[in-house]
């Protein structure tokens, strides 16, 4: 599992994603980024197979979403996803959709993942050999240098206007 940052999801945009503005709609980001961590969560070893070994899985409990540039139709798209760090119960990831045939990044998802003890249906830690590999995947990618915007929540700045005024 030397394979860092992950890559495994590449598609290219079909013409059923793409909306009345002539780029890929919303919720179709979203899918490709659940899509794309879903398979790092099988990289990982925290899919299905750890899900029915162990009992425990990890729920999604915080996702924010950065759109930066369009992808059209056609468009040749692949995800690279981060592993940014881990601990007991708490897994943070980054995923990043390129524009492979446009040559930049079109968004960007951050998600933070719980580990859960389906039996109590709770948040529970992670097995310390689970934990113990986690933490020497987080320590690889540690190495890399970070992707831009990470922990980049919404906000506004500046306040709103009144309405009916310039």
């Amino acid at each position: 599992m030397n394979n860092y940052p992950f890559k495994k999801y590449a598609t290219t945009v079909p013409a059923d994603w793409v909306d009345f503005n002539g780029h890929m709609n919303t919720k179709y980001y979203g899918l490709v980024i659940y899509d794309a961590h879903i398979d790092f969560t099988e990289h990982l070893d925290l899919g299905e197979r750890y899900r029915y070994a162990n009992n425990c899985s990890k729920a999604l409990v915080e996702s924010h979403c950065l759109f930066e540039r369009e992808v059209c139709e056609g468009d040749e798209i692949e995800v690279i996803s981060w592993l940014l760090s881990v601990d007991n119960k708490r897994i943070h990831t980054f995923h990043e959709i390129y524009c492979v045939n446009k040559g930049y990044r079109a968004a960007a998802g951050e998600h933070i993942d719980v580990h859960i003890d389906l039996e109590t249906r709770r948040v529970s830690s992670f097995p310390e050999a689970v934990l113990t590999r986690l933490k020497a995947i987080e320590a690889q990618y540690s190495k890399l240098t970070p992707p831009k915007k990470v922990g980049n929540m919404s906000r506004f700045t500046g306040k709103p206007k009144a309405s009916g005024s310039d």
